[in-house]
């Protein structure tokens, strides 16, 4: 006589499904052998994953290594991207990715699903082929629906990762799987518990685990629009969501209260697991009991060796599926609308506009648009054409309207507005993680009568400059964040050769930068630095060396940052800046800083340590300075305060909030 057959069913539930995955650790020590799997949306995923091999602990792992924001986004992956494109993304808090029709913008879903399509195609190495699922080490179902007619759709063949992404292509937030005349949404949508799925194919025994929210009350539900539409789409389903719990022989139902289907992060998944455990655990003598109906051999749930996402597949296999491939992922978008926001108590709100077009059949040509609203104002445009192995001739020209003041001893000396013509050409080379530049550039900064001394406002003598620079940039970047690494360093230099087009004497200019992370645990992290710059003239405002502030270039393009110093000041010809910062993770996204920096200048090379630390400023000077710093991370961007304090200024405050730009 043939033995029972068991089935567990896992329900959609965004977020809150990871708790499948505690859920399924107590089922298995409860001894209970796994005949089938049926799954909807993230029921899908994890069950799709388990039915070919992989194992809680495996999926434990593999679900809390995910960056989860960039996996939910259609955006590229950071280590993906070479140095310049990485540099320059990192700006933004919205970009939107389109093709060749401005429609695309708004078409099929927000998410294309590009990063989670390729996450599971990746994960189901060897389930690429059509097969039967009720073939695989323990047979498999999901479910979603066809938007044309509404029909339930029960992927019991196919293309295994295809048939988990139609499972989970919630409408709205991600595109609908386009296949065979069939336009594939969630199947949470018209059947998201589906028990009834398990009793078709043949299972005695179905064992339920239920990540959906308890329906909601009309205090819960008034003024919540977002709340309003899930319970109108639970109200269409309830009578079969009711159906299948009774067809239920264990119904382990999730305590997910306080979470959502967006609660991505490490911390709300490790505890969605372990309330996943709990609930399972709250019916152990019911699972027991079913265990102890079946015989040690059978108990024993076989587990193959899965796939795993790291392996190296060659590049003829990806030609050979290129066409489910564009089912699951479609076609890089070309072109991106791009969005900056950022507020810092200096220079009040900044937004930031970019569009991004790649133009030819091998998308050689590159134009990228920017224009950004401020104290300090600017248009860009640029140009690309991609010479083949990763050089590129670039042109460009950037128009900035520039309103600030410059500081002498933490005292307003200057007030400065000015409008700064700037055009490039030349080549660059970027790799991975290296970029090169060599060129020539043209500056015109047009002070006119605006620049002048506080304390008397009689204008400067200079009202104009302008030059012809030529040289190069050689960047080297491996850090594994750009606001808060923890592994990596940074390296940089530049040279200069500055002719002056007002008769002026060429001069040189140079620069190095460097600064690294080490961390001694998952919290603790020390990042040192060093950087200092040269340049062979005086006769120049634009130019001359300039310090101060938390971001490199803010306002001038050689401006270098030094904690204690909260706008910026001129400086000496020779300058050097060195420092140290401690930071300490906080929870998961909270960072706590301490920093020290101390910088030296003097326009005398040859004697730069005796003039910078005597007591003549106009032969040299040197500054100590540091800060305590909090920030907290967040979807758009680092969120944070500063309190800096050095021997040249006041102690003073620096607030922001956003990506730099």
């Amino acid at each position: 006589m043939a033995r029972p057959r068991v089935a567990v069913v896992l329900s959609g539930g965004g977020a809150k499904g990871t708790a499948h995955i505690g859920a399924l650790k107590v089922i298995e020590e409860a001894g209970v052998p796994i005949d089938m799997i049926v799954g909807t949306s993230m029921g899908s995923i994890i069950g799709g994953l388990y039915a070919i091999g992989y194992t809680t602990e495996q999926l434990d792992s593999i679900f809390m290594a995910q960056d989860w924001n960039t996996l939910l986004s259609d955006k590229a992956y950071r280590n993906a991207l070479n140095l310049q494109t990485r540099e320059q993304n990192s700006q933004y808090i919205l970009s939107v990715p389109f093709f060749e029709k401005p429609q695309d913008l708004i078409s099929g879903g927000v998410i294309k699903g590009r990063n989670i399509g390729r996450m599971l195609w990746q994960l189901t190495e060897g389930y690429h082929d059509s097969i039967d699922f009720q073939k695989m080490p323990i047979p498999f179902a999901c479910i979603s629906q066809d938007l044309v007619t509404g029909e339930e759709i029960v992927f019991r063949n196919g293309v295994l990762p295809i048939a988990i992404r139609a499972s989970m292509s919630i409408p709205g937030a991600f595109a609908p799987i386009s296949m065979n005349g069939k336009l594939l949404i969630d199947g949470g949508i018209i059947n998201n518990y589906p028990v009834d799925v398990a009793r078709q194919m043949g299972a005695d025994i179905v064992i339920g685990v239920d990540v959906q929210d308890p329906m909601k009350n009309a205090e819960e539900l008034q003024n919540n629009i977002f709340a309003q539409l899930n319970q109108l789409i639970d109200l269409q389903r309830k009578d079969r969501w009711e159906q299948n719990i009774a067809l239920s022989d264990v119904y382990i139902k999730v305590d997910v209260k306080g979470y959502n289907t967006a609660s991505f992060n490490t911390t709300a998944i490790d505890s969605l697991m372990e309330r996943g455990a709990q609930a399972a655990r709250s019916q152990i003598d019911t699972l027991r009991a079913i265990g102890g109906r079946f015989s040690p051999d059978d108990s024993i749930v076989s587990r193959p060796t899965p796939p795993f996402f790291y392996m190296h597949r060659p590049g003829n296999i990806e030609a050979r599926y290129a066409g489910s491939l564009k089912i699951l992922i479609g076609d890089a978008p070309r072109n991106s609308i791009n969005l900056g926001l950022r507020f810092d108590n200096e220079e009040l709100a900044a937004l930031l506009f970019n569009g991004q077009m790649q133009l030819g059949k091998k998308r050689n040509h590159h134009i990228n648009l920017t224009l950004r609203l401020g104290k300090q104002t600017y248009g860009d445009a640029h140009y690309n054409l991609n010479l083949g192995r990763e050089w590129n001739l670039t042109t460009g020209y950037r128009y900035t309207y520039n309103d600030f003041n410059i500081y002498e001893k933490g005292e307003r000396t200057y007030g400065i507005s000015f409008n700064h013509h700037f055009g490039e050409v030349g080549f660059t080379k970027s790799w991975k993680n290296v970029r090169l530049k060599l060129g020539g550039i043209y500056q015109l900064y047009n002070y006119g009568s605006f620049l002048y001394r506080f304390e008397d406002s009689s204008p400067t003598d200079i009202t104009k400059e302008s030059y012809l620079k030529f040289g190069t940039q050689y960047a080297v970047n491996t850090l594994d964040d750009i606001y808060f690494p923890t592994k990596g360093a940074e390296f940089d230099m530049e040279y200069y050769y500055a002719i002056p087009l007002n008769g002026n004497k060429a001069f040189h200019t140079a620069g190095i930068h460097w600064n690294a992370a080490f961390s001694f645990n998952s919290r603790f992290t020390l990042m040192p630095r060093i950087e200092g710059r040269y340049l062979t003239t005086e006769n120049t405002v634009a130019e001359m060396n300039t310090l101060g502030g938390q971001e490199r270039g803010k306002y001038f393009s050689q401006q270098i940052p030094f904690y204690g110093i909260n706008h910026f000041e001129m400086s000496h010809r020779s300058l050097v800046v060195a420092g140290i910062e401690a930071r300490q993770r906080i929870g998961g996204k909270h960072y706590v800083s301490g920093v020290f920096n101390i910088a030296a200048t003097s326009d005398d090379w040859m004697h730069f340590f005796k003039n910078s630390f005597n007591n003549n400023d106009l032969l040299g000077y040197h500054i100590f300075g540091g800060a305590v710093k909090y920030d907290l991370r967040t979807f758009i961007g680092p969120i944070g305060i500063t309190i800096c304090f050095s021997d040249r200024a006041k102690t003073a405050g620096y607030i922001r909030a956003g990506f730099n730009f």
